[in-house]
């Protein structure tokens, strides 16, 4: 018979049996279920954990002439780029030194130094390490092919086809096209990507101002990781599309030739089509080649072009504002018809006009004698405009100077549009803590004093003269038209036409209209700047042409000048010959 102690052992001992039965029934069916129910749970969970996203970037639109003249293309550039996974040690550090070293040697055997400090390659394994690391961009054949030749001794490195901007006519209308930069790709709204690649980026002019539409439509790539991160394979999973091409209503023909009477000056042009409000030409001088800032903008170069202390390279068309000078006397002659003044009303020229202590004096310094306002436009007469231009005031100078769109901005389809000056009493106190005399509203009547306008709007403001209507400027051909009839009327239309049609047959701006194809009306311009050693004269002419139904308007202001008939005015006929052509036979604008 057992005893008791016996009995105990065999109950212990089925006991932890029953546990490890139990045991392993358990870890049997919780193996059933991990590899069997839950198979295709953790199949997905692993998948989506060696796998990332990579947003790539869409080629860029082209922007073309009105003609089909390409202005601004992609072309093929070849990067050199180390490939992180080909360089995988113990620890990051060893690592990162790897690559740096590998830089080094590829670096000497191509002949292009790196400019890559070792904390950029730490950043790019901390933050892309399953991304290429673009060591050298747009690198020249000679560096290829040294390359090439070295290829089997640098396996962690490839050459990478990638595009870039390029402007095939250099310089040609390099201000109203601008240029690009780099930045990351934008995702649609809801999408997360694990990397995005960089894409080209408007950063000035028609590339910013357009940016959106120009950028094409980014691509998907998908990268298998191993467990450290380090890229294994890539696909396709969505190729990326071209932006599409932008048209300008730029007339390349008419650029060329504005540009060709910018050359070694400092001023602008612009050119537009007065019925619709079509940019021909937009041109500020001195300009640059857009190419030197492909592939980025070098400090260098940046701080030449753009933040030199004299701003050479500004946008003077339509972003600098100069005083108008004569060519606003047309502006006071409208204001004037249409505050009564008769235009047959002749005035006594002496050749200064006096008020209190000021003396105004006119071009010719022995005086016109007795003139009218046509006369006084042909003539360009400050005496006639200053007198008359006091006697209607202020109020009725400047309502006709904003109707004229002078004070506001164009609203042309480009990032710089500047409204200039139209003062005021209000303007004056603000800006120079003085009150407003009535030797301001004198010096405005002819353009002077503080009364500030850019190229642009000139040239739409001569055009308005010659159509009766303001036109908005735009400079994508396929933009809405935009036009607002001129409150004055016609019968005072009229009379400015008629005084600038003189001023080119026979007045001031004769040398503008000489052996062009069609009658030419215009006004001439010269405005007095700055004092003592640094006074000079900013030159301009504005014109419409042909007189009786224009196609086209032009202003043109070239800074330190003798005068607007004889520094401006031949550049002026220089371009309408461009656009009209040469009369045959005969002399002047009849």
């Amino acid at each position: 018979m057992r005893d008791d102690t016996s009995i105990v052992s065999d109950l212990s001992v089925l006991g932890v049996g029953v546990v490890f039965v139990a045991g392993l029934v358990a870890l049997g069916f919780r193996l059933a279920q991990v590899q069997l129910a839950e198979a295709a749970k953790h199949s997905y969970d692993g998948a989506r954990q060696s796998v990332r996203r990579v947003l790539t970037a869409g080629p860029r639109g082209r922007i073309v002439a009105r003609d089909g003249t390409v202005l601004a293309d992609n072309r093929a550039s070849v990067s050199i780029a180390v490939n992180p996974e080909g360089f995988q040690r113990r620890t990051w550090g060893d690592t990162v030194l790897a690559i740096s070293n590998a830089v080094d040697e590829v670096s000497a055997a191509i002949g292009i130094p790196a400019s890559l400090a070792t904390n950029a390659i730490a950043r790019h394994v901390r933050q892309r390490l399953a991304r290429p690391l673009f060591v050298w961009r747009d690198v020249g054949d000679e560096a290829i092919a040294r390359f090439s030749e070295h290829a089997s001794e640098f396996p962690g490195f490839s050459c990478i086809e990638t595009e870039e901007r390029v402007y095939p006519e250099g310089r040609l209308a390099a201000h109203v096209l601008g240029y690009v930069g780099r930045r990351e790709a934008e995702p649609a709204a809801g999408e997360k990507f694990n990397f995005r690649d960089k894409e080209m980026c408007g950063r000035e002019g028609l590339e910013a101002f357009y940016d959106s539409y120009l950028r094409g439509s980014p691509g998907e790539l998908k990268v298998t990781v191993d467990a450290r991160g380090f890229a294994v394979e890539e696909s396709v999973v969505v190729e990326a599309r071209r932006g599409p091409d932008l048209r300008l209503s730029v007339d390349i023909a008419v650029q060329r030739a504005v540009e060709r009477q910018l050359r070694g000056v400092r001023g602008a042009c612009a050119v537009l089509d007065p019925r619709d409000g079509a940019v021909l030409a937009l041109a500020s001088a001195p300009a640059y080649d857009l190419n030197i800032l492909v592939p980025h903008l070098a400090p260098e170069v940046n701080e030449r072009l753009f933040r030199d202390s004299r701003n050479d390279y500004r946008n003077r068309a339509c972003f600098e504002t100069y005083a108008p000078g004569s060519t606003f006397k047309p502006v006071t002659a409208l204001a004037e018809l249409a505050s009564g003044i008769s235009p047959g009303a002749c005035y006594e020229c002496t050749g200064v006009f006096e008020l209190g202590a000021m003396r105004l004096h006119c071009g010719r310094r022995w005086g016109h004698g007795p003139i009218d306002m046509r006369h006084a436009l042909k003539e360009s007469c400050n005496t006639y405009f200053s007198s008359f231009g006091c006697d209607i005031g202020t109020n009725a100078l400047f309502s006709a100077a904003r109707a004229m769109g002078l004070g506001a901005k164009t609203g042309i389809d480009f990032p710089q549009d500047s409204a200039g000056v139209v003062p005021s009493a209000e303007y004056k106190r603000s800006r120079y803590d003085l009150p407003w005399y009535a030797s301001d509203l004198a010096h405005a009547s002819i353009g002077q004093g503080q009364l500030l306008v850019t190229p642009l709007q000139m040239a739409r403001l001569a055009g308005a003269i010659g159509t009766g209507f303001l036109a908005r400027p735009r400079l994508r051909a396929d933009s809405p038209v935009e036009r607002t009839p001129l409150p004055f009327s016609a019968r005072h239309l009229a009379v400015v036409r008629d005084g600038m049609r003189m001023v080119v047959d026979g007045g001031t701006g004769r040398l503008a209209g000489e052996g062009v194809a069609v009658a030419v009306a215009g006004k001439t311009g010269t405005a007095e700047v700055g004092i003592g050693a640094t006074r000079r004269k900013n030159t301009w002419f504005i014109a419409y042409a042909p007189a009786e139904r224009p196609t086209v308007a032009i202003a043109m202001v070239v800074e330190n000048g003798e005068s607007g008939g004889t520094t401006t005015a031949p550049k002026v006929n220089a371009v309408l010959k461009a656009i009209f052509g040469e009369r045959e036979t005969g002399n002047g604008n009849r």
